[in-house]
C-alpha cells in the first residue's frame, strides 16, 4: 500500500514537472502528402520533402529545442511522398515533425511544424486536402524572382549531420548553381 502511493506521487510530480513539454503518449506516424504546381496542378516529381525532429527541454524562461533525428524523400511520378514519423512516444518531449519542401526553380515551404498545415493562415488558405494527406501546390517561379529574394533557397537545420539532409543540399546546390551562385 506504502509503495503504491509512494509510486502514484513520484508519477504525478514528474507529470506536473513536465506539463507543457512533455506528451504523456503519442503516435508520431507516417506523414504523406502530394506536391502539385501551383498554376497547372500537375504533379511535381523530384521534389525534396525534409522532416526534421526536435526535442523540447523546460527552462525558466521557456522551452529549448534540440536537434533530434532528420528523414527525407523526394516526391515520385504522382508528385506523391512519404516519411515515417518516430512511432510510438511514452512520457516523450519529441515534438511533431518539422518540414521543408523544396525543388529547384520554385518556391519552397518551410520550415514550419507539419501540424500547422491544417491551422496556420497562410497555408490553410492554400493547401488543400485530400483525406488526411495535404495537397502542396508550389509556385514555378522566374529567374528573376529567384534572384531577387535573399533567404532563397532554403537552409536545413544546420544541427543536422549531412548524410541526413543529403537530397536537400544537392537540391539547393541545384538551385544556387542556376542562379550563378557556385
Amino acid at each position: 500500500m506504502k509503495t503504491t502511493r509512494l509510486l502514484l506521487l513520484f508519477s504525478s510530480l514528474i507529470l506536473l514537472f513536465n506539463a507543457g513539454c512533455t506528451y504523456a503518449m503519442r503516435y508520431d506516424g507516417t506523414y504523406s502528402g502530394k506536391v502539385v504546381d501551383a498554376d497547372t496542378r500537375e504533379p511535381l516529381e523530384g521534389v525534396v520533402v525534409l522532416g526534421t525532429w526536435h526535442t523540447v527541454i523546460p527552462t525558466v524562461a521557456g522551452g529549448v529545442s534540440h536537434y533530434y533525428d532528420a528523414r527525407e524523400t523526394m516526391t515520385d511520378k504522382n508528385g506523391e511522398f512519404s516519411i515515417p514519423g518516430m512511432g510510438l512516444r511514452i512520457m516523450s518531449n519529441l515534438e511533431p515533425m518539422h518540414f521543408m519542401v523544396f525543388k529547384a526553380g520554385y518556391e519552397y515551404i518551410g520550415p514550419a511544424l507539419w501540424v500547422s498545415l491544417k491551422v496556420d493562415m497562410p497555408f490553410s488558405k492554400k493547401i488543400k486536402w485530400e483525406g488526411d494527406k495535404p495537397v502542396i501546390p508550389l509556385k514555378k517561379l522566374t529567374m528573376e524572382e529567384r534572384k531577387k529574394s535573399g533567404t532563397f533557397p532554403p537552409y536545413p537545420s544546420t544541427e543536422a549531420p549531412k548524410e541526413k539532409i543529403k537530397l536537400m543540399m544537392e537540391e539547393i546546390y541545384k538551385e544556387r548553381k542556376e542562379r550563378g551562385l557556385d
